[in-house]
């Protein structure tokens, strides 16, 4: 069991990016679950994913407390599965 499988992943997004679209069609593609985060509407996801990576980029993938930023296809593999 992968730990894509074990876990939830937090996906930080804001309305209409296109790099979370891209974001949220790899990780339907993959079928891993996870729970979109808007961190435009919403202060606390915001608050939350500039605690993990010091930074207001997204796409943001976090799991288990460890983030990844606008990662690669290739980045995101090694990371979820």
């Amino acid at each position: 069991m992968t730990q894509a499988d074990q876990t939830t992943v937090n996906l930080y997004v804001v309305p209409d990016c296109p790099l979370c679209g891209r974001a949220r069609n790899w990780l339907n593609g993959h079928g891993i679950p996870y729970v979109e985060r808007d961190v435009a509407n919403n202060f606390g996801a915001l608050r939350r994913m500039y605690e993990l990576t010091r930074q207001r980029l997204v796409p943001v993938f976090e799991v288990e407390g460890r983030a990844l930023v606008r990662p690669g296809d290739e980045a995101l593999t090694d990371f979820l599965l």
